[in-house]
């Protein structure tokens, strides 16, 4: 575009005159998206503290305590980060959370990044990143420590290097692909779907000269040696995660869960975003000046088919959000007026503002069951009630004459619950929880002793089979009286086993 600064605005009359063909990422990276990005570093990890563990971050500091190549429900890589926070930071919690804070930071940044890609301007750039850092889902994702956040930022990496694969032309970038591919794979298996949408997208459209490109075939086998170590563990172990998969698509399939899923992806990235990322999706499918990078496009919508054919959870295809945004945001640069780009401005700010208390613990935690952002981001509740639950039990525990406290055994019926005696019963002098919840039913009952069990949140009738006294002797109760799964749990005492923890312990797995 003759005249045009690196970084300037583009003009409407400027966006009638560009063809497909003179797509280049010419403009220099503006400092408002690693600005924005930082900011939302700082937002995260401002409330990291604000609430307590979520139960996915006890049970990865359970699984950090036993490192392996895999687990039933995970590949290795967050756990590893898991023992990495403790080995750096101790005990902190927002030692903790920093990885995934700067996970979703690096994400915001790399919807600035694609923007720039598909030739956008610092305006697009800016929308860009920003719309990133207020997506709902980014916001909730970047809070706690989890396989989501890693996920996202391995998508929106390997989307990048494909865009600018079709861009530039330069094959040797699949080798790449093939490396974030391979590390994403270790944290989530989920990138195999992104791989088959950009094949997809690329035998639809015009772009299938990367295809017969030899750096595919290397970036290919690059992805499957790093990913090697824990295919072989589920091969070893009998295949866990493909059980567990099994069990979560017969219990989310279904009519009802197939028709939610497409007003889901309206919802989840932030409703206030959706005619963006609807614009960006009808830019990359339709629009001239997308030709270029319109396998991503048509990647989205195969992602989209797959996942509902195969009865995938909504949230498996945000990953591809931060395109369509990103797309979404050079059409508005291009066919927007100033004020109406600037008005777009302070949309998105609007719905960070409206995201926020949803995403993040700012509301104080016994107005949850009174305000909405309970119903829309049940995880919050989750990250309460921890500290009441190990009370309960230890007050149990205490209780027990001597010569019973030193054999009894603490049996859960979730690995939220295990992984909160394990972290936080440490300083009550509690044993080490054992539970038929994922990998610790294939840690198995390791020294556990037949006698009293106290068993928390476990239905009476999966007890009876194995003891012949089972009182109830306690409630989880949390402070602040929210509406959790933990929330009324029953605590039982558990004595006269009449079957030992090794031969009942096939009976009380779940893989969930």
């Amino acid at each position: 575009q003759p005249g045009r600064t690196p970084c300037a605005p583009t003009q409407r009359s400027a966006a009638r005159r560009i063809s497909p063909d003179s797509q280049q990422a010419t403009a220099s990276v503006t400092t408002a998206v690693p600005t924005i990005a930082g900011a939302h570093v700082v937002v995260q990890l401002l409330f990291s503290t604000r609430y307590g563990y979520h139960r996915d971050e006890l049970y990865f500091l359970a699984t950090a305590r036993h490192l392996a190549w895999g687990y039933v429900d995970k590949p290795p890589l967050t756990p590893a980060l898991a023992w990495l926070a403790g080995a750096l930071f101790g005990d902190s919690l927002v030692g903790l959370r920093l990885f995934p804070a700067l996970a979703s930071g690096a994400v915001v940044l790399l919807g600035g990044l694609l923007a720039r890609e598909f030739g956008g301007g610092c305006y697009a750039q800016g929308l860009a990143a920003l719309c990133m850092a207020v997506s709902t889902f980014v916001l909730i994702t970047g809070h706690v420590l989890g396989t989501t956040a890693f996920d996202q930022l391995a998508w929106a990496l390997c989307a990048y290097l494909v865009v600018r694969l079709l861009r530039t032309g330069d094959e040797r970038l699949w080798l790449l692909v093939g490396l974030v591919a391979g590390v994403g794979l270790l944290n989530k298996h989920l990138l195999p779907f992104f791989g088959l949408g950009v094949v997809v997208g690329l035998l639809l459209t015009e772009g299938r000269r990367p295809l017969r490109s030899p750096w595919l075939w290397v970036g290919g086998a690059l992805a499957l040696l790093i990913f090697a170590p824990n295919l072989v563990w589920q091969i070893e172990n009998g295949w866990p995660t493909v059980e567990m998969t099994r069990n979560l698509q017969a219990r989310s399939s279904g009519f009802g869960a197939t028709l939610a899923f497409v007003p889901m992806q309206l919802l989840m990235v932030n409703p206030f975003l959706a005619p963006l990322w609807l614009a960006g999706l009808w830019w990359l499918l339709r629009a001239p000046d997308g030709r270029r990078s319109r396998a991503l496009g048509w990647a989205y919508v195969a992602i989209l088919v797959l996942l509902v054919a195969l009865g995938g959870k909504p949230y498996y295809l945000a990953p591809m959000y931060v395109v369509l945004l990103a797309a979404g945001a050079v059409l508005a640069e291009r066919a927007l007026r100033r004020r109406a780009r600037r008005v777009l401005i302070g949309l998105a700010l609007g719905a960070g503002l409206l995201a926020a208390p949803i995403a993040l613990p700012i509301v104080p935690p016994e107005m949850l069951n009174t305000l909405p952002v309970h119903n829309a981001n049940p995880e919050l509740a989750e990250t309460l009630g921890w500290p009441e639950l190990v009370d309960t039990v230890a007050g149990i525990y205490e209780s027990l004459p001597p010569d019973e406290r030193a054999t009894a055994v603490i049996f859960t019926a979730n690995y939220g619950e295990a992984g909160a005696i394990d972290h936080l019963g440490k300083s009550r002098g509690l044993p080490s929880a054992i539970s038929g919840h994922n990998n610790y039913w294939l840690w198995g009952p390791g020294q556990a002793r037949d006698g009293t069990t106290i068993a928390v949140g476990v239905r009476r009738e999966r007890l009876e089979p194995i003891f012949g006294e089972v009182t109830l002797a306690g409630q989880v109760a949390n402070a602040h009286g929210v509406d959790n799964e933990e929330q009324g749990a029953p605590v039982w005492l558990c004595r006269q086993q009449k079957l030992g923890w090794v031969e009942a312990w096939p009976s009380v797995k779940h893989y969930n």
